[in-house]
Order: C-alpha cells, then structure tokens, then sequence
C-alpha cells in the first residue's frame, strides 16, 4: 500500500517541501546522515532573512570529500512540516548544491520522525502523539 505513490525501482533520497520563514521551500534533502542543518547562502537571500539574523560560528563543517567548510553563521528559523512547527538552527555555507535545504538528524529526532526512502515519506508523530503523519517525497 505505501508504495502505491512511489516508481519502483529507484533508488532515490527522500527530497520533501517545508515552510521555512513562512516560505514554501521544495527540494529539502532529509539527510539522516548529518548532524547539522544546513542552508545554502542562495537560499538564505531568497528567504529574505535579514543578515543581522546570523550569529557566529567557529565551527567548520566537513564535506563528503574531506575538505573543511567554513560556515557563513548560525541562523535560527521557523519550520513547519505538516502540522509540527519547531524553531530550527541552520548553519549557512557558500555552496551550490542540487539541494535547497538539508535537514539532518536533529530535526529528524524533534519532530519524532522516520524517514523511509524507499516509500519516499517520512512518518511523523502529531503533536498529541496519538497519529501519525505522513510528509511525502516530492
């Protein structure tokens, strides 16, 4: 049933839209696999966050090939997936990837979710904790 909505074969990461700064954002990587948040510079200018927003950080950030990232600076911002709101922390770097945003594992956790790749949705429970909801792979 939960692959009705999904092409099999693939092999696909599970790429979902958000509200971010009460801006819709579509390409959003659900990255299980990072330990931070991140926004690309060229999705902080179109969100339109005011530069005073960032605080800095001394932290560098390591790429998939090893190199050091220097960060921009920290910025903190409403997200909203379905109906769970929760104020983020991403960390803002000067790169241009496939991707808008990169949620990790942090707000994974926070919005009690389980992403499942295959099935191309991250289950999440509500609020109450009584149901589940589904976010779906764009």
């Amino acid at each position: 049933m939960d692959l009705l909505r999904v092409q099999i074969p693939h092999e696909d990461p599970l790429v979902v839209s958000l509200t971010v700064a009460e801006c819709l954002v579509r390409r959003v990587l659900v990255d299980p696999g990072s330990s931070v948040n991140v926004m690309p510079r060229d999705t902080f200018d179109r969100l339109e966050i005011k530069l005073k927003k960032l605080k800095p950080t001394g932290n560098p950030l390591l790429g998939f090939d090893g190199k050091r990232v220097e960060p921009i600076g920290m910025v903190e911002v409403e997200v909203q997936a379905a109906v769970r709101v929760f104020k983020e922390s991403f960390v803002v770097i000067e790169i241009h990837p496939s991707y808008n945003l990169l949620m990790g594992r942090g707000w994974i956790h926070r919005v009690q979710g389980v992403p499942l790749t295959l099935h191309q949705v991250m289950r999440c429970l509500r609020p109450d904790g009584n149901k589940v909801i589904d976010i779906h792979g764009d």
